[in-house]
């Protein structure tokens, strides 16, 4: 079965699934000479203990992120915390919003990034406070940072501002440090894309019991994968290339309407770019034969404190397709960084073109 730092067993719920209990066979870190292996075939890479001393270095900064989310779930103003946090950094507040047509989201805070002379350099810097889920059972939370207009896809227009981004994350979340100070989180992605890298797009998670994210991919333009570090708490993960998610929705497709749609792997193949075909996420995300099936065929991975999971993305249909777990019962704490190169290459028409299937829904799971 997939890798746990020791012995254990783990049971599965999400909004009112109960999808069972699994025992794991202790295991470590993937393979050093694996890795490259395993990335260029999209398959999850998991690193053990790999943040555990910038876990325990920055335990205060964690504690306050708890307390963050455990605030704002209460009802209190995301802004006017973001506000103290960020007094005496180099960002002014520059407005907030909220979308009354996603029902998910609380508060979108805007600020600009300033010289050191109080004059605008990046404007329009965003953190997007939402649940995760539109059901309410969820409590889980999380907290993205980019710039510019979202509906526009700034972010994959521009790099510019990125550097802005990832300053505003650090400046309200100062544990960021955990990841952008790990040398040898740094090295080994560096050593598998064989680049110099940067980490944006930063996600802030705090899953809460019985909740996290439904199957979903990380695929976009120019980003090649997704780095996820737990810093508090566990999560359970299936993680697997596309394709082979493909050929176990194929096997496990038991209706006729289903077989139907998604009865080979060709056109299960597909059918995962309609995720929100009511069946097949039925299939995929409250279904616990299929969440056996996929956990017998080692597809099931537990993180801790300290552990990352690197999640390679090589196009719409080369990527690590993935569902998360809250285990415990707290809510936890990690953070997600899209991995991309650290010097961009102009975007190709086509692939331009390719983004327009794949953007909307990726890094949004609900």
């Amino acid at each position: 079965m997939g890798p746990t730092s020791r012995a254990t067993k783990v049971r599965l719920r999400r909004r009112g699934v109960d999808h069972g209990d699994f025992a794991l066979a202790p295991a470590g870190s993937t393979p050093f000479e694996a890795q490259p292996i395993r990335w260029d075939a999209d398959e999850p890479i998991v690193l053990r203990g790999i943040a555990s001393a910038g876990v325990r270095q920055h335990a205060r900064a964690i504690e306050r992120a708890l307390a963050l989310f455990e605030a704002v779930r209460g009802g209190a103003s995301f802004e006017a915390i973001a506000a103290r946090r960020l007094a005496r950094a180099p960002f002014r507040p520059a407005g907030v919003t909220i979308d009354l047509g996603d029902t998910r989201e609380i508060e979108k805070l805007f600020v600009d990034a300033l010289s050191s002379a109080g004059r605008a350099v990046a404007r329009d810097l965003y953190a997007k406070l939402s649940w995760i889920a539109y059901d309410e059972r969820d409590a889980s939370l999380r907290i993205r940072f980019s710039f510019g207009a979202e509906a526009l896809l700034d972010w994959q227009k521009e790099t510019r501002r990125a550097r802005w981004s990832d300053a505003f994350a650090r400046a309200l979340f100062p544990e960021c440090r955990v990841i952008d100070e790990n040398r040898d989180l740094l090295d080994t992605l560096e050593r598998l894309l064989g680049r110099r890298i940067r980490l944006s797009e930063r996600i802030i998670y705090s899953n809460a019991p019985g909740g996290g994210a439904t199957f979903h991919h990380d695929d976009e333009p120019r980003q090649l994968g997704v780095a996820y570090t737990q810093l508090e708490g566990a999560t359970a993960w299936f993680a697997l290339p596309k394709r082979r998610l493909a050929e176990h929705v194929a096997a496990g497709a038991r209706t006729a309407a289903l077989r139907r749609r998604a009865g080979t792997a060709r056109k299960a193949l597909r059918a995962l770019d309609e995720t929100s075909d009511p069946l097949l996420g039925k299939l995929l995300n409250s279904t616990p034969a299929f969440s056996r099936r996929l956990a017998q065929a080692g597809e099931l991975y537990v993180l801790r404190a300290g552990d990352s999971i690197l999640l390679p993305s090589h196009g719409p249909d080369d990527v690590c397709w993935h569902a998360v777990f809250a285990l415990g019962r707290r809510p936890s704490l990690a953070h997600s960084y899209g991995v991309f190169p650290l010097r961009e290459r102009p975007l190709s028409a086509t692939r331009a073109r390719g983004s327009d299937r794949t953007s909307a829904r990726s890094r949004d799971a609900r």
